[in-house]
């Protein structure tokens, strides 16, 4: 009986391939490589502006990571308490022309996204085209970014009323129930590989400290970057709003800077408003401020009715002389930093270009 080796048997040997070893080896190789040299994003804030740096970062495929690090959810920012409608309000930019580039590329995306619904018919984003009517104290030129809207014109004479006003416009623009639009923005980030690290930091240093390999910093901290890089220059903007059931069909915006008032019909609520108390940090509700938007709204929308009224809020616009979107000096270990903060009252018309915007410098700079 022949005996049982007990050595391993010897695994057959691999054949070379020739170029096709080769090939595919060069390639592992060339990816490994490739990974290595992107960079990690780190985004500071998760208000509509930072949501929308985070996917424009890992969205471009140029990041190997990007994480969000933020001491609120998007229900504590500022943007939950938006009326959120695209239209550039209280905001500057440098150049001047900026602004309009960045809102129209804002548009495109949420035009896209709102077709994307309405496709799959389903209403998950929150995002509705709507129509407005917009009166105008004083005649005014025809803004650059009218061209860009699917809906457009100079209302006629009867359309509005003479003794008040000098003309307006009717035009269709997004709108987004945000108590939907940020979950479900927040949920594409993540979807895309964007990670959350939910916390206070007191420096934009923090977040380099905690790893190596940061390459880029987004500040968007919104009002909170007076502390944080202490940008004395940012001030908020108070701004009260009304909440109803009542739909009044379209939307009204009054453009008196002394009597701001508007009416926008979102598929959540219809949003009263408005106030926009420069300096004033109240975040509780004014009664006074309540019964002034009710009789500024109703003198829109002379139909409104007062029994519908659901609620009341209050958030604080971070306001600047212009927006700030710019590279700063290197933090340590040679990260670069951009900051992107600033937006006003027209976070949701600008978040998307200004992201855009981010990214360019990113990429210009790594």
């Amino acid at each position: 009986m022949r005996a049982r080796s007990t050595s391993r048997p010897r695994a057959p040997r691999r054949r070379f391939r020739g170029r096709r070893d080769l090939g595919r080896n060069h390639r592992w190789a060339r990816a490994t490589r490739a990974s290595a040299a992107r960079p990690h994003g780190v985004v500071i804030g998760a208000g509509v502006v930072g949501l929308h740096c985070a996917l424009a970062l890992i969205e471009s495929g140029k990041f190997s990571s990007v994480r969000v690090v933020a001491e609120k959810t998007n229900e504590g920012t500022t943007s939950a308490v938006a009326a959120a409608f695209w239209y550039p309000f209280l905001t500057k930019t440098s150049p001047e022309e900026m602004s309009d580039r960045w809102a129209i590329e804002s548009l495109r995306w949420y035009e896209e996204v709102e077709r994307s619904d309405r496709e799959a018919k389903t209403q998950s984003s929150g995002v509705e085209i709507r129509r407005f009517k917009f009166y105008l104290r004083e005649q005014k030129e025809k803004p650059a970014w009218a061209a860009a809207l699917m809906h457009h014109r100079e209302l006629e004479v009867g359309e509005y009323d003479e003794s008040r006003y000098a003309g307006g416009f009717e035009f269709d623009a997004p709108v987004a129930a945000m108590s939907t639009f940020l979950p479900w923005l927040l949920e594409r980030c993540e979807r895309a590989g964007v990670q959350f690290d939910w916390r206070k930091i007191s420096s934009v240093e923090d977040v380099v400290r905690d790893s190596d390999d940061v390459g880029v910093v987004v500040n968007c901290a919104g009002l909170g970057a007076r502390e944080l890089v202490n940008d004395q220059e940012v001030v908020p903007i108070r701004g009260q709003v009304l909440y109803t059931t009542q739909d009044c069909g379209q939307g009204y915006f009054d453009d008196n800077p002394e009597r701001l008032g508007y009416i926008i019909p979102r598929r959540d609520v219809t949003v009263l408003g408005g106030t926009a108390t420069r300096g004033d940090e109240r975040t509780e509700v004014d009664e006074g401020d309540t019964a002034s938007i009710f009789e500024k709204c109703q003198d829109l929308f002379p139909e409104l009715d007062a029994s519908k009224i659901i609620g009341a809020n209050v958030g604080l616009r971070p306001s600047r002389n212009v927006v700030r979107c710019e590279l700063d000096e290197p933090l340590s270990r040679g990260a670069r930093l951009i900051h992107c903060y600033g937006h006003g009252g027209a976070g949701m018309t600008l978040a998307r270009g200004s992201a855009l915007e981010v990214l360019r410098l990113a990429l210009e700079a790594a």
